[in-house]
C-alpha cells in the first residue's frame, strides 16, 4: 500500500502549525507595539497635554481670525446673445484671480478685490423647456443627436446657449459686504457697449411685438364678434348659418397669438439687463467637502509632530546599532 496520503496529511499539519505560530508571533508583536505606544504617551503625558492645550488655543484663535470661504449661489439669464460672452468673462476673471492681478480686480471691485476667490458657472439643463419653444428646436435637436449621445449633447459647452437659466457661484471670503461685492461683479459683466446697443434694439423690437400682438388680438376679437353677430341675425330667406368655416381657425390663431404675447411680455421682464439676476442666496457653506475644526486639527498635528520626532530618533538609533554591529 502507498504511504502518500499519510505524508500529505503530515505536511498539512506542519504547514498549519507554522501558520498558527506566525499568527501568534504577529499578535505578540502587535501587543508589544501597542504597549510601547501607550508607554510613550504615559511617559510624556504632561508635554502631550500641554501640546493639546496649545493646539486648541491656536485653533480657536485661527477660527476667530480667519475668514470663511462662502458660496453665493445665483441664477442668471444671459440676454441679447450674451451666453458665450458671459462664460468668456468668467474664465477671464478666474485667470486674473489666479495671476493675482490686483490692478484688474481693483478696477471693478475696489478694495474688496481680495475677497473674490473664484467664479463658477454652469447651465441649468432643461431639455423640455428648450424643445417646447418651437418645432424648429425639435428638428435641430434630432439632427444634432443623430451622431451624438444625448448625455454628451446636454453637457457639451457649445450647447449652453440653448438653455435659458445658468447657475453662477461667487466664492467670497467672509460674510461682510457680500452683496456689494456681487453687485460690483454683475455691474462689471453688464458694462459692455456692444450688449448695451443690442439691448436697445431688442427692447424696441419686443415692445413693437407686444403692441402688434395686442392689435392682432383686437382684430381677431372684432372678426369673431362680427361673425357671431351676423350668425344671430335673422336671414331674409329664413335660412340661418349655423357655423362659419373660419371660426375654428380664428379661435386657434387667437390662442397662438396669446402664447406669443405671453412670451414677449416675459422677455420684457428678462430684458432689464444683459445679465439679469433672477435670484441669489448669500453666504452659504459648502457642506459637501470634508472639514476638520481647527480646534481638533492643530492639537492632533502638534502631538503627531512630537511623536514623529521620537519615532525618527528611535529609527536612527536602531540604524546606528545595525551599522556599528557590522
Amino acid at each position: 500500500m502507498s504511504n502518500t496520503p499519510t505524508t500529505n496529511n503530515h505536511q498539512e499539519e506542519i504547514d498549519l502549525g507554522y501558520l498558527i505560530k506566525k499568527i501568534n508571533e504577529l499578535f505578540i508583536k502587535s501587543l508589544k507595539l501597542l504597549y510601547r505606544i501607550i508607554s510613550f504617551f504615559l511617559k510624556h503625558i504632561y508635554i502631550i497635554l500641554l501640546l493639546i492645550v496649545i493646539g486648541v488655543a491656536y485653533g480657536y484663535f485661527k477660527e476667530k481670525n480667519t475668514l470663511t470661504l462662502y458660496d453665493n449661489q445665483a441664477i442668471v439669464v444671459p440676454n441679447f446673445e450674451s451666453v458665450h460672452y458671459l462664460y468668456d468673462k468668467i474664465d477671464a476673471i478666474n485667470f486674473k484671480i489666479g495671476e493675482k492681478d490686483s490692478i484688474f480686480l481693483k478696477s471693478f471691485l475696489g478694495e474688496d478685490f481680495k475677497k473674490l476667490k473664484k467664479l463658477e458657472i454652469e447651465p441649468i439643463i432643461d431639455m423640455y423647456q428648450f424643445l417646447s419653444k418651437s418645432r424648429e428646436n425639435i428638428d435641430i435637436f434630432r439632427i444634432i443627436t443623430q451622431n451624438q449621445d444625448i448625455t454628451d449633447y446636454k453637457e457639451e459647452l457649445s450647447n449652453n446657449k440653448y438653455y435659458k437659466y445658468h447657475k453662477l457661484n461667487f466664492k467670497i471670503l467672509g460674510e461682510n459686504n457680500t452683496q456689494e461685492v456681487v453687485s460690483k461683479i454683475l455691474d462689471y459683466l453688464n458694462n459692455n457697449d456692444h450688449l448695451k446697443e443690442y439691448s436697445k434694439i431688442y427692447k424696441e423690437n419686443n415692445e413693437l411685438q407686444i403692441r402688434e400682438h395686442k392689435n392682432m388680438l383686437a382684430q381677431i376679437d372684432s372678426v369673431l364678434f362680427s361673425i357671431y353677430s351676423n350668425k344671430n341675425k335673422p336671414s331674409n330667406q329664413g335660412v340661418q348659418i349655423s357655423e362659419n368655416p373660419y371660426t375654428h381657425f380664428l379661435i386657434e390663431r387667437k390662442g397662438m397669438v396669446m402664447d406669443d404675447l405671453l412670451q414677449h411680455q416675459l422677455q420684457q421682464t428678462d430684458f432689464e439687463s444683459p445679465i439679469k439676476l433672477v435670484k441669489i442666496d448669500y453666504n452659504l457653506i459648502d457642506n459637501t467637502k470634508f472639514r476638520i475644526s481647527n480646534k481638533i486639527k492643530y492639537p492632533f498635528l502638534l502631538v503627531f509632530l512630537y511623536s514623529l520626532f521620537f519615532l525618527l530618533r528611535y529609527g536612527y538609533i536602531k540604524l546606528k546599532k545595525i551599522a556599528n554591529s557590522n
